[in-house]
């Protein structure tokens, strides 16, 4: 069994010490193969969609209101 990972000197009983605990080296990885693509384009064209139904609505009645006079 290896010692703990601990740097400094034990501390002293009744003292408020810190212990710096060493990191762990970590191997890098390839690049980020991230999400996949076509999900982020479906959210903005759901989004884009919802948006333009009112945009649309109150166009269309904007458009009858001002023709009939």
């Amino acid at each position: 069994m290896s010692s703990p990972p601990f740097t400094g000197a034990p501390p002293a009983d009744g003292s408020a010490q810190a212990v710096a605990i060493a990191p762990t080296p970590q191997v890098a990885n390839a690049a980020d193969p991230g999400m996949p693509g076509e999900t982020p384009n479906l959210f903005l064209l759901l989004m884009v969609a919802v948006l333009a139904l009112p945009l649309l609505l109150v166009m269309t009645l904007l458009a009858t209101v001002l023709t009939r006079r």
